[in-house]
């Protein structure tokens, strides 16, 4: 009965993290990134989100998590982090969530392409197919070669290969460390890399701005935390279809802030990128082969972007 609750309580933390980081996305969308600088944006967010992840690390974990031999692992990773974070933000200003997220989540594809040449794992033909349609899937969406694939479409691919990589470092390098020292890291190496660029770019703050920035960052902070929890709490089979919770709130809260309404393109190809993730999903267990979404946390480091 104990685990039951267990999974329940999973269950809930992973679908409320999710929803976290959309209604993060969507304030972000609606009252900032027409306003300021995207590194001034990250700065900020970087700032706050260290208020929840440092009352976990003393009330929870212990801040004896941060100690380890992986430091350089946990720069580059915040390095990768902040860049991925930029192009995300960025592409706010152009594109629906119902545009961006899709993109986004072709990184558990790239994380089983990229399991095979480098983590020398092995991938079956079925896996490999469901790859490929995945990114069938992806140009669906973005539909390269017409107006409406911009430059900053693009770069959203950029970033979901950059979320990959992260999550193979840890599978490779580190994957006995906190998730909780991983946030910590990363927004850390965000906060002092965008502090040194936000001095040349910044722009002052209007109004009370400064709280939604603070909202922002806890938010940010919150939702990691409660993602990170959820990988602990439940079974890689369990867990690993929850991320797809956040693709369908994006299209709800885009609908619900700012009156966007997929087309056919979009939800044909996030029907798509979705079956054939779960379909990784389900032969990754079936076959007892180690998810990107396994009990290491490599979920988690997902869905926050890198950080």
């Amino acid at each position: 009965m104990k685990l039951e609750n267990n999974n329940y309580i999973g269950i809930f933390l992973g679908f409320l993290g999710y929803v976290i980081f959309v209604f993060l996305d969507s304030i972000i969308k609606k009252y900032l990134v027409n306003y300021y600088p995207v590194i001034e944006i990250n700065f900020f967010i970087c700032i706050f989100s260290l208020i929840p992840i440092s009352l976990a690390l003393h009330f929870i974990s212990g801040w004896k998590v941060l100690i380890n031999n992986k430091i350089h692992i946990q720069l580059l990773r915040g390095i990768l982090g902040l860049i991925c974070a930029a192009i995300i933000i960025n592409s706010f200003k152009n594109h629906a969530f119902s545009e961006i997220y899709p993109i986004l989540f072709s990184a558990p594809l790239i994380i089983t392409a990229f399991s095979y040449f480098l983590l020398k794992e092995k991938v079956g033909p079925r896996r490999l197919l469901a790859v490929l349609v995945g990114f069938i899937g992806v140009l669906i969406v973005s539909r390269p070669g017409t107006i409406h694939f911009t430059f900053s479409l693009f770069l959203l691919f950029l970033g979901a290969i950059i979320l990959a990589v992260n999550v193979i470092l840890i599978r490779k390098y580190a994957s006995n460390l906190s998730s909780i020292a991983f946030a910590f890291y990363g927004f850390l190496v965000g906060l002092i890399i965008s502090a040194i660029i936000t001095t040349q770019f910044y722009v002052p703050l209007k109004h009370n701005d400064i709280y939604i920035f603070i909202l922002c960052g806890i938010i940010a902070g919150t939702g990691g935390l409660c993602i990170s929890a959820a990988s602990k709490m439940l079974e890689s089979s369990l867990f690993a279809p929850l991320q797809y919770f956040q693709l369908i709130a994006g299209f709800v809260f885009g609908y619900l802030f700012f009156g966007d309404v997929p087309d056919y393109y979009e939800v044909t190809g996030s029907l798509v990128i979705s079956i054939s993730g779960l379909f990784i999903i389900y032969r990754d267990y079936q076959t007892g082969i180690k998810s990107f979404t396994s009990k290491i946390r490599g979920s988690s480091d997902i869905i926050n972007r890198g950080q």
